[in-house]
């Protein structure tokens, strides 16, 4: 079975085979025990991922009346349906797999994820330049979405590329400012938001050395983002492909996400 290279954000093709193998192997224990069942032509029946099988809106809503509603994803009956003899199926990045939308602040919106219409997967294959670039800006973070989709249609590239870093850099200047008074940017700002000794901003518990790792990790991501990606193109007039425009977007919606899931 082959996966499409790279995959979304960068998943190497070994992980998507490995997440994908992980599913049907859950896929065939829920067979066994009676929670799915083939339908037909390798289609299955499986658990609603919006409603958990309720059958109605998540209980995670205290509302009298959205919890009577009925589940929009599996019409209140608690299964849904999805082919899974194709290539290309992958976790929805949007939502985790839950079927659920989010906002910015991690929480629930009450509607149903727009990218996996509430089944909690999504595939790739057969899709056409124009509704691959649709599930790509689907899966794009919302904040770089906004300032860099326009320019990317335009076919101006490289400004799209530049607009979702400028904007990675102002919302880190923005929490710094706020934090400890200091306005520096680019590379000097990432150093001082992500240090791994203080941090202003936190992405890993320090008190491991995992942790510390992916802060001073992730610090010179940040750092080398900003010299590498956006310095470049903020100082002169620099071309670039659709190919990795698409690329360094999805690095920057990337360390937008982990910027928002900060401890």
């Amino acid at each position: 079975m082959k996966f499409i290279q790279g995959g979304p954000f960068g998943i190497e093709e070994e992980i998507q085979r490995s997440n994908f193998e992980t599913k049907l192997i859950q896929i065939i224990k829920d067979l066994e025990e009676g929670y799915i069942y083939k339908y037909n032509n390798g289609e299955f029946t499986f658990e609603c991922a919006f409603c958990n099988g309720g059958g109605i809106f998540p209980n995670i809503f205290s509302s009298d009346e959205i919890e009577t509603m009925v589940c929009p994803v599996c019409n209140g009956i608690g299964f849904s349906k999805i082919k899974i003899a194709h290539e290309n199926l992958i976790k929805c990045r949007f939502c985790g797999g839950d079927g659920k939308e989010w906002d910015s602040d991690g929480y629930y919106t009450g509607e149903v994820c727009p990218v996996c219409k509430g089944f909690g997967y999504v595939s790739l294959e057969n899709l056409s330049e124009s509704s691959t670039e649709n599930v790509f800006w689907a899966l794009v973070h919302p904040k770089i979405k906004k300032v860099s989709q326009s320019r990317f249609e335009s076919s101006h590239y490289s400004d799209a590329v530049e607009a979702a870093f400028k904007e990675i850099n102002c919302e880190i200047k923005r929490i710094v400012k706020l934090n400890s008074g200091k306005e520096i940017d680019g590379v000097p700002l990432m150093r001082e938001a992500f240090s791994p000794n203080q941090p202003i901003i936190q992405l890993a518990d320090l008190s491991t050395e995992t942790g510390k790792n992916i802060q001073n990790g992730y610090m010179q991501i940040f750092a080398g983002a900003m010299m590498g990606v956006r310095n470049p193109k903020a100082h002169k007039n620099e071309e670039i492909d659709r190919l990795i425009a698409i690329l360094q977007i999805n690095l920057a919606s990337h360390l937008m996400l982990m910027l928002e899931k900060r401890l």
